[in-house]
């Protein structure tokens, strides 16, 4: 598999030799110019839509309304820049990114499905680019140019105001036209996704409550659930009372046990053995050297382990570097005479764990209690709650904890969960063809993604985007009120410009830098 970085490198290098071919032609022409590295096609007389829209829209309205957007979203873009740099400072034992998760190219980047990244992407830069012509129309600018933009594959419109008149322009009315851009796709982003939170998600309900199933552990005698589907019974425990199970089981580990899974057309028993299984051990503890992979953790010095609350409970009783007698139950696939281990080990400190991984959330008390540095789960399977991931999938979290339901909502193309898949969207009714509303679902979701991060971005005080001469021109505005005078100078507006530019462009890199050497 090619590296994703040279990947990018290749696309560049393609999409350059291109660019050199057609530099001469493109310089004679009156149709067509560059924009960096991007090509723009023209369209000088095709602008009867823009001056039928503007004459009636209320654009000085609009323009003032974007400011207070543009504003906002500044705010929340470098609050959102300043979260990321301090998790990607903190946090430990993540994979970094892939670099191609950098790029908003539909088919390029893999968390952005072609068929609706393409539409919404192009949806968003056309209307972005349309409202800065109709703003800059409405105040008296000269629009000289609609077009075309294309970067490798076509990404949207632009609008060429007139330079001179533009940078001649009261700074008030030139800020207005740099933020009727974003303001646009963040009324458009705001939009989707009121009509998603309250005409849409209540709509789709879940058809039985359980546990949805992300993923089984991979050769084992749990590999008949399915991903992706749901567990609507484990025992005599089903309903909302399996929410709770990998804390609250009674049932004694390694007991064949009946578990229904429905798969979104029908539901299927399966028997396997109850218990914690392991998943991953963590280097540096003892479950690393001593404890395979899909074993049951079966008893602490004798003692059953039911759940995940018993194992914490005898391992905070225990205090750290005590010598441990630790047992499992290994199963073979088809199976079900298991193969039972026993260890004896010096545990280790959870205090050392938290240290080392999580430091904000140590605590001085972890200093007594043991640590042995297993990753687990119930069965073997790694679940939500279906409630839980209804309120991930159709956004509805954002309302019951705003700060982390927005990040999950926005994060949810990168968890594969956006465009929903359409195993996880059999297991929900809907009120008419599943097809026909997850598709408009879909659609919406991504309408409000896009504009949104492109609005999101744009309003980022850096020089190439909307957000780098909106800043500027708002210095310049506040040196008119006696407070700011001194603002008024344009080589200080211009210095606290290349601050902020070096602020933004830091929190930037740092977050890729520090996630790489993770």
């Amino acid at each position: 598999m090619l590296n994703p970085i040279l990947i990018v490198l290749l696309i560049i290098i393609a999409w350059g030799l291109i660019l050199a071919v057609a530099a001469p032609f493109i310089r004679k022409s009156k149709h067509f110019s560059f924009m960096g590295p991007a090509i723009m096609v023209k369209a000088i007389k095709n602008r009867k839509i823009m001056d039928k829209v503007s004459a009636k829209f209320p654009g000085i309205i609009f323009s003032r309304i974007s400011v207070v957007l543009v504003i906002i979203s500044s705010i929340i873009a470098m609050v959102f820049l300043i979260y990321g740099s301090y998790l990607a400072t903190v946090v430990r034992n993540v994979s970094p990114p892939s670099l191609l998760l950098y790029l908003v190219l539909p088919g390029i980047n893999p968390a952005i499905p072609i068929v609706f990244g393409t539409v919404s992407l192009i949806a968003a830069v056309v209307i972005h680019e349309f409202f800065h012509g109709i703003v800059a129309k409405k105040h008296n600018i000269t629009v000289k140019a609609v077009g075309a933009l294309f970067f490798i594959v076509p990404i949207g419109a632009f609008v060429e105001p007139d330079e001179k008149e533009v940078t001649e322009a009261d700074p008030v009315i030139r800020r207005r036209i740099f933020a009727s851009g974003p303001g646009i796709n963040i009324v458009i982003a705001l939009v989707a996704l009121l009509i998603l939170l309250f005409a849409m998600a209540p709509l789709a309900t879940p058809i039985h409550q359980g546990l949805y199933v992300e993923s089984v552990q991979a050769n084992s005698s749990y590999s008949n659930i399915a991903d992706r589907s749901e567990i609507t019974s484990i025992g005599n425990f089903s309903g909302t009372d399996l929410y709770n199970i990998m804390e609250n089981s009674t049932i004694k580990p390694g007991t064949m046990t009946d578990v229904t899974v429905f798969n979104g057309n029908s539901s299927v028993k399966e028997m396997v053995p109850a218990g914690l299984v392991v998943l991953g051990t963590i280097k540096g503890f003892p479950a690393y050297e001593n404890i395979s992979l899909g074993s049951i953790i079966y008893s602490i010095n004798g003692n059953y382990v039911y759940n995940s609350t018993q194992l914490t409970n005898i391992l905070n009783s225990i205090s750290p570097n005590t010598k441990i007698e630790m047992s499992t139950l290994n199963y073979t696939t088809g199976n079900s005479n298991p193969v039972e281990r026993n260890f004896t080990f010096v545990t280790g400190s959870k205090y050392s764990y938290y240290a080392q991984y999580d430091p904000t959330a140590n605590s001085v008390s972890y200093k007594t209690q043991s640590f042995i540095g297993v990753e687990i789960s119930y069965l073997g399977v790694s679940s939500l709650p279906i409630n839980e991931i209804r309120s991930e999938v159709l956004g509805t979290s954002m309302i019951t904890s705003p700060w982390y339901g927005t990040l999950s909502t926005i994060a949810l193309p990168f968890s594969g969960l956006s465009p929903i898949p359409g195993k996880l969207a059999s297991l929900f009714t809907t009120p008419f063809n599943p097809f026909i509303f997850w598709g408009l679902f879909n659609t919406l979701f991504w309408l409000f993604w896009m504009d949104f991060l492109l609005g999101i971005t744009n309003a980022l005080p850096f020089f190439i985007l909307d957000g780098g001469q909106f800043f500027k021109d708002t210095l310049k505005i506040s040196s008119r009120r006696r407070i700011f005078k001194k603002l008024g100078d344009d080589k200080t507006i211009a210095n606290i410009a290349l601050m902020m530019n070096f602020i933004v462009f830091f929190l930037i890199l740092w977050e890729i830098i520090a996630l790489e050497h993770v």
